[in-house]
């Protein structure tokens, strides 16, 4: 028996190992039971493939022709589980411009017992980085039995401007789920005051409840954010869109809607429990379109407008603007490649978008990921294929103020499938940076030269 299939062999005896054992946490959390019997087979078929695959890693990731190398996972679930690797968040601070940051979701697979919190450093700009520490939730799925299943997801970076690191992320209550566990949790953080070293116990952070959540007060929210939060708010405080769920007493009206997130003291460095978190655009007023309206991605224009895409089930993206720094914002419509244009046809998957300059460059020339296809016979998520580069261009008098050209005919990306880009953007050294989780397996950055 070689190397590889013993590796297989001796992971499949630790997941069918604790399918027989006592269910311990189980009489506290029986989701507990059903969680782990719906991932085993699924983690054994995923560790088999990816390790089989192993010797080949450097070859396959540079299909996307990558400047930097974040992470390749090694794929040993017992120490750690890797082979899930999402909403990857590459950021810096103002202590050291050679320094970078990143923050990811990482699992075995998605939505496993194994889901936590990743971190990682580069201490050269990029070119080299740290092994992972985990902030939160579980290493491996036997540390997520064990647990009852506390898994945390989705965190995003706060930097104040004398450089301490909030982290905030969404904690899972084990056996408290609207309809998904990976997205039902309370907002939770840590900060950091010394570059990552060290981090703060974890404190829960007040969420203000909204007419979508479930109607059961027990359970918390539903929601997720997906890209980092930008100087773009009043008086340059932070802002982010935010995804929140609808709990199926409101599927009548739609599934997902969109908010946003204003950070109104990040700058005067407040202990974890003192950060305002306010709150707009919820409950009735909240953005929606169609069944979905979700995953918004903000910039900024040259006349001080905040201007925001996200993504549908509609078969395209749609739009939104805000006059007053994001405080309220225009009901969502069709995005376009003009006025009078044609629709950018765009499954529901993400579409990156960013200034090509930064992220609150304000430079009028942005540039968005898209698929470029949509099929209405197959499932709204599939379709994900090669993404193209579409080149953005503010346009002060038109009624959707971002004209988008025809896609770049060379694909950013040319797999087949799994093209699912939860990314984030740098400038280092005058460079624009997009960092992507290719497969959501690999962590890569490309250098954008959009003129």
């Amino acid at each position: 028996m070689n190397i590889i299939n013993k590796k297989i062999v001796f992971f499949a005896a630790i997941i069918f190992s604790m399918a027989t054992a006592s269910p311990l946490f189980g009489q506290h959390n029986p989701d507990i039971n059903v969680w782990r019997g719906e991932f085993e087979r699924r983690m054994v078929d995923v560790v088999s493939n990816r390790l089989r695959q192993k010797p080949n890693f450097a070859q396959d990731l540079a299909i996307s022709n990558p400047d930097y190398v974040v992470f390749v996972p090694r794929v040993e679930p017992w120490i750690l589980g890797d082979m899930y690797n999402d909403h990857f968040m590459v950021f810096q601070t103002p202590r050291n411009s050679n320094t970078l940051f990143a923050v990811w979701c990482q699992a075995s697979i998605e939505g496993a017992l194994d889901q936590h919190i990743a971190f990682s450093r580069s201490f050269d700009k990029g070119k080299t980085w740290e092994v992972p520490q985990v902030l939160a939730g579980n290493r491996t799925f036997a540390e997520g039995i064990a647990n009852g299943g506390a898994i945390a997801s989705w965190a995003f970076p706060l930097v104040s401007k004398s450089g301490r690191i909030y982290m905030l992320y969404n904690q899972y209550i084990p056996g408290k789920v609207s309809t998904n566990r990976q997205h039902t949790g309370v907002m939770m953080g840590i900060y950091s005051d010394d570059d990552g070293a060290t981090w703060t116990q974890p404190v829960e952070i007040a969420m203000p409840r909204s007419i979508n959540d479930p109607p059961d007060a027990n359970i918390p929210p539903e929601w997720v954010v997906w890209q980092k939060p930008t100087r773009l708010g009043k008086n340059g405080n932070y802002l982010v869109g935010v995804t929140r769920y609808a709990h199926p007493t409101r599927h009548d009206k739609y599934q997902t809607v969109t908010e946003f997130i204003h950070f109104d003291n990040v700058d005067n460095d407040p202990p974890m429990s003192e950060l305002i978190v306010r709150w707009v655009q919820t409950d009735e007023k909240a953005l929606h379109y169609g069944t979905r309206c979700e995953e918004p991605a903000i910039v900024k224009l040259p006349d001080g407008r905040l201007f925001c895409i996200m993504r549908t089930t509609s078969g395209f993206p749609c739009w939104t603007q805000s006059l007053d720094n994001g405080e309220t914002w225009s009901a969502a419509q069709p995005l376009l490649t003009r006025d009078g244009g044609e629709k950018i046809v765009h499954p529901l998957s993400p579409c990156p978008f960013y200034d090509a300059k930064g992220d609150d460059a304000a430079s009028g020339l942005y540039f968005m990921l898209a698929h470029n296809t949509f099929n209405p016979n197959l499932s709204l998520w599939l379709g994900r294929g090669p993404l193209f580069v579409f080149t953005g261009r503010f346009q002060k008098d038109a009624e959707q103020p971002v004209w988008f050209d025809a896609p770049n005919p060379i694909p950013f990306i040319n797999r087949p499938e799994a093209n699912s880009f939860y990314t984030s953007l740098t400038v280092i050294d005058g460079k624009t940076i997009m960092w992507y989780p290719d497969q959501k397996f690999y962590l890569l950055g490309r250098i954008i030269e959009i003129e």
